[in-house]
């Protein structure tokens, strides 16, 4: 089977769809007289100009007595398919007699009197006309198939963001740029392993079509660009952090805190902050690394920062106000930070529960 004629002619039936559009509209005709109405019908057909959709009537087709209402779309699809040259290849309609004599009939009119715009209809050669051939749906085999909605919609929020010039601005190359984009959409689209992400990048995903990336990913260079990205985190937080206010106005007067931490399945020999500490997932039994985090109101992470599993909340808070000190300028004004009730005001504090730190005020939060 001749591959190229069957995807030109899947081709042209959605084309003559959206371009033809046939359909039998019903027009109402009033005598003042005799004080009655009378119904006939027309063939009338859509198309687009530019953004705007028209309406060409075709042929009057009288009253249609002869046939119901119910098979007005049938006559008119039928016809469609005479002008049009689309026959009954790939998709058959099944008619009475009676309906296909009456389109054979107004296609034959239609034709002869040229009432069709060749422009609109004809969309097709007379080679593929004459080419037609039956093809078995269940033959079909899918070859590749790639995701690539939320790609895109990444891909349009890291243009917004000018994450390129950020990632050129620490060092990047071209191709380490192209990596670490599409290092960023796996992870917002499927977060997992080096490992994983290598799979669902080649096998699953369009970014490396969307980055015109040619080469094979693999989990080594993912490994290298996410060694590079974090030795440079504090200027990437910077820049990010400018680029979203201007894009977001009102952002710098709430600032939310909290630090959590998270347990490792292995052992952690090799590094230097896995640690054993007071675990918030009840796994005291494993080794911890501690995460800091601070958002504004908006939800945009303005402080990140990793510790030793056994880090306690007085010393990552006075990280926190240096990192968002360098971040604003003598124009901004002081942001209220909100954190839960912590060791912090206990032992700065042994009579509040918690505080709302801003400019030297506090406030009480509620008991549990």
């Amino acid at each position: 089977m001749n591959s190229f004629v069957v995807t030109q002619r899947l081709v042209y039936v959605i084309s003559v769809y959206y371009i033809c559009n046939m359909f039998i509209r019903a027009v109402v005709k009033k005598d003042k007289l005799k004080q009655k109405s009378y119904t006939y019908y027309r063939l009338t057909h859509s198309y687009r100009v530019g953004k705007k959709t028209r309406q060409q009537v075709i042929l009057n087709l009288g009253k249609l007595e002869s046939i119901d209402k119910e098979y007005h779309k049938q006559l008119a699809d039928r016809i469609e398919d005479l002008v049009t040259g689309m026959g009954s290849g790939l998709i058959p309609l099944e008619l009475s007699d009676d309906l296909e004599s009456l389109a054979q009939s107004f296609a034959k009119q239609v034709s002869k009197d040229k009432i069709f715009s060749s422009n609109k209809g004809r969309l097709i050669s007379e080679d593929i006309q004459n080419n037609l051939q039956t093809v078995d749906l269940e033959s079909f085999e899918q070859i590749e198939s790639k995701e690539i909605g939320g790609e895109w919609l990444v891909k349009q929020a890291f243009q917004a963001m000018d994450i390129p010039s950020v990632l050129t601005n620490i060092g990047l190359d071209e191709k380490q740029i192209k990596v670490a984009q599409m290092l960023l959409t796996a992870k917002l689209l499927h977060p997992s392993s080096e490992l994983e992400t290598e799979r669902w990048l080649n096998n699953n995903s369009a970014s490396a079509e969307l980055y015109d990336y040619q080469e094979k990913i693999s989990r080594y260079s993912l490994y290298q660009v996410t060694n590079k990205m974090y030795s440079q985190k504090e200027i990437i937080d910077k820049e990010l952090y400018n680029k979203t206010t201007n894009l977001f106005s009102g952002r710098n007067k709430i600032v939310i805190y909290d630090l959590t931490n998270m347990h490792f399945e292995g052992q952690m020999n090799g590094s230097d902050k896995a640690a054993f500490g007071r675990s918030k997932q009840k796994r005291n039994d494993r080794k911890l690394i501690g995460l800091s985090l601070a958002i504004d109101s908006n939800g945009f992470v303005r402080h990140c920062q990793f510790y030793t599993g056994n880090i306690s909340e007085p010393i990552t808070f006075k990280d926190l106000i240096v990192s968002i000190s360098e971040q604003m300028d003598e124009t901004f004004d002081k942001p209220l930070v909100v954190m839960p009730a912590c060791r912090t005001c206990r032992q700065t504090r042994p009579d509040r529960q918690g505080c709302w730190d801003f400019n030297r005020r506090e406030s009480r939060f509620p008991k549990k």
